[in-house]
């Protein structure tokens, strides 16, 4: 029997008009610089984003570094176009459906957490999440930059499970990444997709955080 939820942040409970890589890139272009580079570049920048997540570098020095992989050579421009990018992160807008459906599973008594990876601060994560109107419904809070482990990694996830002190088989978690669904479902966690990558697995699939209620592993708590 399912005791507890928890769900990925930013692409289930807030949104963006886009997300923040590709505004970056929208940036940069605009600025008059490509924004390809080159296979190796793509390797150290996804290197420096698992960095970034795990708290290993501030997301300044990460988006210093991406935008010198994309030849911005003057440091105060790179300053001011990572104020921008940072600004664009943090104006998120609140996924619809998502105070009502926490409201609901709120009522029928089901703690619930975030499971997150961020290179921002957590109270950023959380200022957000107060945006969206839903941080009232947050218990648990399980963020990369504080694990010093990203998610697929299943140190996230058992940092949450023990938190709720519950087994894995005892918790949901409510994604989109096909990559962090695969790793909630590897520890053991029931796994409901939405908003969902193509070829996305999970237990249950739902357009909407609004269908969360009426899933049936949430009707026996």
């Amino acid at each position: 029997m399912i005791k507890a939820i928890f769900f990925d942040a930013a692409g289930i409970l807030y949104t963006r008009s886009g997300t923040t890589e590709d505004f970056a890139i929208k940036l940069v272009n605009e600025k008059g610089f490509s924004s390809d580079i080159s296979g190796e570049l793509m390797e150290k920048q996804l290197a420096l984003r698992s960095q970034a997540n795990e708290g290993s570098i501030s997301h300044e020095v990460y988006w210093d570094q991406w935008l010198s992989m994309r030849s911005v050579n003057d440091p105060d421009q790179r300053r001011e176009l990572t104020t921008e990018i940072v600004n664009y992160s943090n104006a998120i807008q609140p996924m619809p459906g998502a105070k009502e459906a926490l409201t609901q599973l709120k009522k029928k008594g089901f703690p619930m957490g975030i499971i997150t990876d961020t290179m921002y601060p957590l109270e950023w994560k959380m200022r957000r999440l107060e945006k969206a109107g839903v941080a009232e419904f947050i218990d648990i809070v399980a963020c990369s930059t504080d694990l010093g482990a990203h998610k697929p990694d299943p140190l996230v996830y058992s940092y949450a499970i023990q938190q709720a002190r519950l087994t894995p088989a005892e918790t949901a978690f409510v994604g989109h990444l096909g990559i962090e669904l695969e790793g909630a479902r590897k520890a053991g966690m029931t796994t409901i997709a939405i908003n969902h990558d193509a070829g996305a697995k999970a237990d249950y699939f739902c357009d909407s955080l609004l269908d969360l209620p009426a899933l049936p592993i949430f009707q026996n708590n």
